[in-house]
């Protein structure tokens, strides 16, 4: 399956879990959608190009249809023509990305006094942050 033209929506991924028994498991991705909306039934493209599809949702404990910008959410998806595992996916967490951005631009300021270092440091990660988050954001778009 090929999904194509532009997304309707971004998911930022923070956290996977698998939920279920050995031989079924649920991935459910923890995290928030960027922008747009993300739907049941939609496409989620990875940022290396694979597909999962949107099989639940969930927001503030009751399952959904539908989310939009700014929801925090679970997502239970499935693999399109591959069988996820939540390490295939926990390299696009948010929180790994902000991890590995304080890391460098520490050692980059590591020879400033502490506290001019920290707010350095996280002024960049935030302005570092914006132009990354595309990198790791998850693309929405509809079934078909």
């Amino acid at each position: 399956m090929e999904v194509s033209g532009e997304p309707h929506g971004k998911f930022v991924l923070e956290e996977v879990f698998a939920i279920g028994a050995f031989f079924k498991k649920f991935i459910i991705l923890a995290g928030g959608v960027a922008e747009g909306e993300i739907r049941v039934g939609d496409v989620l493209r990875t940022p290396d190009g694979k597909l999962l599809v949107v099989k639940g949702i969930e927001k503030g404990h009751k399952r959904v249809d539908r989310v939009v910008a700014n929801d925090r959410v679970g997502i239970h998806v499935e693999g399109l023509g591959w069988k996820p595992k939540p390490n295939d996916l926990k390299k696009y967490s948010v929180i790994k990305l902000i991890d590995r951005l304080k890391k460098e631009i520490e050692e980059k300021y590591s020879h400033m006094p502490k506290d001019a270092r920290q707010k350095l440091v996280e002024s960049e990660v935030k302005l570092r942050l914006k132009e990354e988050l595309d990198k790791i954001a998850f693309k929405a778009y509809p079934h078909t």
